[in-house]
């Protein structure tokens, strides 16, 4: 497939390639579903070009084996690439998608599994291992793509059969209206497929239980605990509370002090006192604001992210779980959908695919990322307002990261609705 030149014939890699770059949704609704009719389509063409109708397309469960399998580490292998700039995705291992309280399945819901699967594991696995994978334009170059989004479908799997009322849309819903799209060259697949998304295709898994902490042997062998809470980092740079200064981020984590006068301060409580929304909204009353935010050529090759979190305890181990006060993730793979949206807006439309939102910067200067902070300050409720802080605290996909400045961000911001 890969000596087929041609991008317009599925019998080259690079259709596959070119198909998902133009085609993919991601940030928006059925980001598993299209990819799930990707993958079944991929593995068709691979039993046809292999001649071996038996031939089944594996996942990798880096919840058991976060290791890059040493099959893709075989440099006279065509598994091989040589631009993966991390070896082990540990720290991509997050298990919120798979808690109690997740049960609602389609993005635009809180608590929303597809919503939260999409940005943890899904793109912070794409962040540790780094070269094609760390950018949705060329991911799938990358052999580990289509093993990565394997495993994304079994955990699909896994967690509607985990039962406890996860559900997803009857198969009569609105959200499963239309077809999804491979290509001029690959017919599409309707998206209404079955009231039991779990067999549908054929597909079984030999595991189809969720992840846990307590049953995942790379949690066991590294020692970590999903849920502690990272210290603190050294406060670097301060700024006033609605104000904008410029930031880069390199191998250290780093945390950022932002005033707030007794004004701002009761405003942000004013606004912490609203009734948490009961589905998920775009940016909520109080946010963090990166605004022109770019990659450096250091920061193009992947391989780390920053979890970004507000009001961490100046005292690690104390305090809720890590994920209280979690805003999001920030690496080379964001920043990369960002891009691709602010440059495909509406082409999917025409296939029956939602506009993908853009974003207001321009590739050239930079992508705007928005983390909603209105819920996490009402999980911790903090004591006093004088002051938020924002630590982006670094991920890396090896022990010994190459050291340098990998993103700027031309305009970092905390800012808030007026109060009611």
């Amino acid at each position: 497939m890969k000596a087929v030149k041609d991008p317009t014939n599925p019998d080259s890699w690079a259709y596959w390639v070119e198909t998902h770059r133009a085609n993919c949704p991601h940030g928006v609704s059925y980001f598993m579903a299209w990819h799930r009719g990707f993958i079944h389509r991929f593995e068709a063409k691979l039993r046809e070009m292999s001649g071996d109708s038996a031939l089944a397309l594996p996942y990798w469960n880096y919840y058991d084996t976060p290791a890059i399998p040493p099959e893709f580490l075989d440099s006279t292998s065509p598994l091989y690439r040589g631009d993966r700039t991390g070896t082990d995705v540990t720290g991509a291992l997050s298990y919120d998608a798979f808690a109690d309280t997740v049960v609602r399945f389609q993005r635009g819901k809180s608590h929303a599994f597809e919503t939260i699967t999409e940005s943890r594991p899904h793109n912070l696995v794409h962040n540790l291992i780094g070269g094609a994978m760390s950018s949705i334009r060329i991911s799938p170059r990358d052999p580990l793509f289509w093993v990565h989004h394997a495993n994304i479908d079994r955990l699909w799997v896994a967690w509607l059969k985990a039962g406890g009322g996860r559900k997803e849309p009857l198969s009569t819903n609105t959200y499963w209206s239309g077809d999804l799209y491979y290509g001029p060259a690959v017919s599409g697949m309707p998206r209404v497929w079955t009231t039991d998304t779990t067999t549908y295709l054929g597909y079984r898994y030999d595991n189809e239980t969720m992840p846990s902490p307590s049953t995942s042997t790379a949690m066991a062998a590294s020692g970590l605990a999903a849920s502690r809470t990272p210290p603190r980092p050294a406060t670097r740079v301060s700024v006033p509370f609605g104000k904008s200064r410029a930031l880069s981020l390199d191998e250290q984590s780093m945390n950022v002090d932002v005033g707030l006068s007794a004004t701002d301060a009761a405003r942000v409580r004013s606004l912490m006192l609203r009734p948490a929304a009961t589905d998920a909204t775009p940016d909520g009353p109080v946010r963090v604001v990166l605004d022109g935010v770019h990659l450096t050529g250091l920061g193009h090759k992947g391989g780390y992210f920053y979890n970004v979190y507000l009001n961490l305890p100046a005292q690690p181990g104390i305090g809720k779980a890590a994920g209280a006060y979690l805003l999001g993730s920030v690496g080379a793979f964001e920043i990369s959908v960002a891009q691709m949206k602010a440059s495909m807006k509406g082409m999917h439309s025409m296939h029956g695919m939602p506009d993908m939102a853009a974003t207001p910067a321009s590739q050239s200067h930079g992508v705007r990322l928005v983390f909603p902070a209105t819920d996490v300050l009402q999980r911790i409720w903090p004591d006093s307002l004088d002051k938020l802080s924002v630590s982006f605290v670094r991920v890396d996909g090896r022990k010994q990261p190459t050291k340098g400045v990998v993103m700027k961000v031309d305009a970092f911001r905390v800012e808030a609705d007026p109060s009611m």
